[in-house]
């Protein structure tokens, strides 16, 4: 992303339908809870070496991301879309997608009072290839993204300080490291 569009442009969301707030809020979180699972599906999807269907996935979610004024999740599903009409493989922007996802559920579900819920176990390996992408390219995490993150991996607890250690002494080798061993 060249500027980092908003998370959710309430507004927008707004004049897409005629003010109505509580109209609003509950379709944003009925987004939320179909879109939840899109990692694993994603996930399985590029293990299966199914690439039309992942792109499927993402240009759904796209439009009704657009159509919400989820504008940071929109424009990251756009450019994961572009990928995958163009090639057969899990797209650079991975990281910034599983970010710009899990910070709009997180927002959705803080707009609905309701507690934000961490990814399943079963979304594991794609968020950590988000974690690794996002090391790789010595891309700042924001301390609750990079919680998230470890807390959707299964590690020990030892070993997700010792990343989190690494990290926060920028040594982004040995926590690629950690990670990959």
């Amino acid at each position: 992303m060249n500027s980092t569009p908003q998370i959710i442009d309430l507004d927008f969301g707004l004049s897409q339908l005629s003010g109505n707030r509580t109209l609003l809020l509950k379709l944003l979180q009925k987004f939320a809870d179909e879109y939840r699972q899109l990692p694993a599906q994603l996930d399985q999807a590029f293990k299966d070496d199914r690439w039309d269907d992942a792109r499927v996935l993402v240009h759904t979610l796209k439009g009704v991301a657009g159509n919400l004024g989820c504008n940071a999740l929109f424009e990251e599903a756009r450019a994961f879309e572009n990928h995958l009409k163009d090639q057969a493989s899990v797209p650079d922007n991975v990281a910034q997608f599983s970010q710009a996802h899990q910070l709009t559920l997180s927002t959705i579900d803080e707009l609905n009072g309701h507690t934000v819920q961490t990814p399943t176990a079963e979304s594991d390996n794609i968020q950590k290839q988000a974690l690794l992408g996002a090391l790789k390219q010595h891309e700042f995490i924001p301390q609750s993204q990079l919680d998230n993150w470890l807390n959707s991996l299964s590690f020990d607890e030892s070993t997700k300080n010792e990343i989190r250690d690494a990290i926060d002494e920028l040594d982004y080798e040995q926590a690629i490291e950690l990670i990959e061993r």
